[in-house]
């Protein structure tokens, strides 16, 4: 464990480093940038490790993201068992695909929820919900038939619809790119995005391990990391 911790400390390091270079070039501030951690792969064990690593180097809450609400809910559950020290010391987010049959354990576990990807799903989440739960909806502006989320041209009337739901608060918008090398093709899909979530004053969270440079060079606020720092 001392071999991971290690690598995962020069990985953290190294893209942080990146990170600042990047936000040089296109006149940002790396505070500008939320950082989200995918750690669908990590154990319950290795997850504490990674959100103690980070407050030594960087300090602060740690915004992670997990794909399945029982698997989170475990690593979750071991965190406060067996290191209730960081209880607290970490957001907790849904960005995989959300069951129907998931939504009310989902509202117990995550503090948000960033896979909304029908007005179906903000429906039903919205008559479950106990309190108001901030969600991101997902766009899928390539119009990628593998991809998720909302159409382009329906995107209007559905903002417009979340944002009249009681127990549901529209932060913002996410999209993924499509698997290309053409850095330009990347930059305008995230670009219409921006172009999107401006006219109704949402954020963006667009950008992973593969993109992430293109996504904070048009905007983003939010960024997904994952195999960038946990493949090893």
């Amino acid at each position: 464990m001392d071999a991971w911790k290690k690598k995962i400390e020069e990985n953290l390091l190294a893209f942080y480093r990146e990170m600042v270079e990047v936000c040089r070039r296109c006149g940002r501030e790396e505070d500008e940038i939320n950082i989200l951690f995918a750690t669908k792969y990590l154990t319950g064990e290795e997850l504490a490790l990674f959100i103690n690593l980070y407050q030594q180097l960087r300090g602060g809450i740690v915004t992670i993201g997990e794909n399945r609400v029982q698997e989170a809910l475990s690593k979750f559950n071991f965190i406060e068992r067996e290191h209730s020290g960081l209880v607290g010391q970490f957001r907790k987010i849904m960005i995989g695909t959300l069951q129907r049959n998931k939504i009310n354990k989902a509202l117990t576990v995550f503090d948000e929820i960033h896979s909304v990807d029908s007005i179906e799903l903000a429906g039903a989440i919205n008559r479950r919900a106990f309190r108001v739960i901030p969600v991101f909806l997902e766009v899928n502006v390539s119009g990628e038939k593998t991809k998720q989320g909302i159409k382009m041209d329906e995107a209007d009337g559905i903002i417009k619809s979340i944002k009249k739901l009681n127990h549901i608060e529209l932060k913002g918008l996410m999209t993924m790119a499509p698997e290309t090398e053409n850095r330009e093709v990347i930059r305008k899909i995230f670009r219409r995005l921006r172009q999107l979530a401006d006219q109704y004053d949402l954020l963006t969270s667009m950008g992973m391990s593969h993109d992430w440079q293109e996504a904070v060079m048009e905007g983003s606020e939010m960024i997904r990391i994952g195999s960038r720092i946990f493949q090893i």
